[in-house]
């Protein structure tokens, strides 16, 4: 019998992701009265929340390079710092506080909204050296933000926003 120790490795493929194992996915449509400016958020257990646009967002309709500016105007969000196992010393964010501002080559732009009340605890960094990370792998590595915010406002917003069958459910129509 001729056994290939390589014959033994699962298909890969049909396990979920880190994201989809960990964390409860909520949608927001049309954030700010905004046409397809749709927002996902990611809620793990804990509180945390990863920040990212949805796929029906319009930034992937656009065929054009990118850039993604995390200096708000009034505060530069990668110099945020976090501090012991309670996160203080985050920026404190309000449900429009500007995340970061998308620039495309044609000279147009968007900013992206926090979508909730509570504490930034990190920017992902990996986007100022590799923002095609938000294109390809928007509900991963290329998340935007991780906001801590209180559990009832997240439990609030949680039940208030949509279920990824609820938001499939609209697409459709």
């Amino acid at each position: 019998m001729d056994f290939q120790i390589l014959d033994s490795i699962p298909e890969l493929s049909n396990y979920k992701s880190f994201t989809d194992r960990y964390f409860t996915k909520r949608y927001i449509l049309n954030y700010g009265g905004i046409e397809n400016n749709d927002i996902m958020l990611m809620f793990h257990s804990n509180r945390i929340m990863l920040l990212s646009l949805a796929p029906s967002h319009f930034f992937f309709k656009k065929n054009l390079g990118y850039s993604i500016n995390f200096n708000t105007g009034k505060v530069d969000r990668l110099s945020n710092s976090v501090k012991g196992k309670g996160k203080k010393g985050g920026q404190q964010l309000e449900p429009n506080s500007t995340l970061c501002q998308i620039l495309f080559e044609d000279d147009t732009s968007f900013k992206v909204p926090s979508c909730i009340k509570g504490s930034l605890i990190e920017i992902n960094e990996s986007l100022v050296k590799y923002p095609e990370l938000l294109k390809e792998m928007p509900d991963s590595d290329g998340f935007i933000a991780i906001i801590l915010s209180s559990i009832t406002i997240s439990e609030a917003k949680k039940s208030e926003w949509l279920t990824p069958e609820e938001y499939l459910a609209l697409l459709k129509n």
